[in-house]
């Protein structure tokens, strides 16, 4: 028996709820705070150990150097989650905590060395340890009734989207200070979280079976859940609207510089009021309202709002740009928090932990596979990955208008 599988009542859950968001704030917000860091160093016309190793192109370098982290990502959310509904949740988090530090630290010493394979290295490691999201929503979720399901899941989604603007912020106000401090910050920023889980998190019970910890890996992992046929059309849905929603996150700014000749300046700006807007909307909208309305049927409606506003959104150009592509933040941060409370109200019985890694490996999965084929897409011109961001977000509502009819016909 797993121990989530006990109710556990926190002594303070509203402090447990701020602390897992700054976890999370910080894991995610690692995955891009190389990116205003690597590319000065891999693009430097002096060519060194580091952005030339072993003669290889520092293009080639710097593309597995980015995809490292997100890739550990990948592997852990499939496991991490899934653990501690098995070795409890302060256990796990705790660990994975512990070696995100050491991988920032890792990731630090390697720059400042200029040791390529160890900076990929410690950067998979981070990665691997950054799954530990999926444990985060796992208990946030945990923490209802003190706190209400939609309300817990807004606010961790609102920190997940302030981290796509705190990462690039934090890689490009200190770099100057050398490429390593930024590591060096991230790592000093787990810390204290580290020990705030020690006091606030109740201690994990005893585990009462001691099988090999690779058994319980086979056994524990988010992956099996993609063969239970309950969540069929869930897993369809999820897939299909990273695609989609990866899709116009990594392209928007290649149309906005070939429609509307947006600047470098401009991009940034208009990025940092997206990820306000969707922060806004989870943190304040979502929390007090979003429970008033069925989440699977609400989820649904926004997610075809997404679509069409995706789709509208090349036909645009000047100000009105500027406004309606920041305008599809709205119904995506209301998919997200929706979507995810309907997955832990109906499929929490196979494991918080399990079902939160799987709708973080399956994000991390669409943002693999758009990442790989989007290129392709986009020598058609940057409009059309839009329109096919468009088509995978519609063709996400589709299954949830078949897993509706599926919930309904068993009710």
């Amino acid at each position: 028996m797993s121990s989530s599988a006990v109710s556990v009542r926190y002594a303070h859950p509203q402090a447990v709820l701020w602390v897992v968001c700054l976890i999370a704030l910080i894991a995610v917000a690692g995955i891009a705070l190389p990116y205003p860091i690597l590319a000065p160093l891999f693009a430097a016309t002096a060519l060194n150990d580091f952005n030339h190793w072993l003669g290889i192109a520092p293009e080639i370098l710097l593309g597995i150097a980015l995809a490292a982290n997100p890739l550990g990502m990948l592997f852990g959310s499939a496991t991490l989650g899934a653990l501690s509904d098995h070795y409890g949740r302060r256990r796990v988090l705790a660990l994975s905590l512990a070696l995100a530090v050491a991988g920032y630290l890792g990731s630090a010493w390697a720059l400042s060395a200029e040791w390529y394979p160890g900076f990929v290295l410690f950067r998979f490691l981070t990665g691997l340890c950054e799954g530990s999201v999926s444990i985060c929503r796992a208990i946030a979720a945990d923490l209802h009734p003190q706190i209400e399901r939609t309300v817990a899941i807004s606010w961790m989604n609102s920190a997940l989207y302030a981290a796509w603007l705190v990462g690039p912020l934090l890689g490009g106000l200190t770099m100057h200070l050398g490429a390593h401090v930024p590591f060096l910050i991230a790592a000093a920023a787990m810390v204290p979280c580290l020990l705030l889980l020690y006091f606030l998190l109740p201690p994990d019970l005893t585990l009462q079976q001691h099988q090999p910890f690779w058994q319980q890996l086979r056994q524990h992992n988010s992956l099996n859940l993609v063969r239970v046929p309950l969540l069929r059309l869930v897993v369809a849905a999820q897939l299909l609207y990273t695609i989609g929603l990866n899709a116009f996150y990594e392209y928007y700014p290649l149309w906005l510089v070939e429609q509307q000749q947006f600047t470098g300046l401009q991009i940034g700006l208009i990025t940092a009021v997206l990820c306000a807007v969707m922060t806004t909307v989870s943190a304040v909208g979502m929390a007090r309202l979003g429970n008033r309305l069925p989440a699977l049927r609400s989820a649904k409606i926004a997610a075809f709002g997404v679509a069409l506003m995706l789709f509208l959104l090349p036909f645009t150009s000047g100000q009105l740009a500027w406004l309606w592509l920041v305008l599809c933040g709205i119904p995506n941060a209301m998919f997200s928090a929706w979507f995810q409370v309907y997955c832990t109200e109906h499929f929490g019985e196979l494991g918080l932990g399990r079902v939160m890694g799987l709708l973080t490996l399956l994000m991390c999965t669409g943002n693999v596979i758009i990442a790989l084929a989007g290129g392709v897409i986009a020598l058609l011109g940057a409009s059309w990955i839009l329109w096919t961001g468009s088509v995978f977000i519609a063709l996400a509502g589709l299954m949830l208008v078949r897993e509706q009819r599926r919930a309904a016909g068993m009710a």
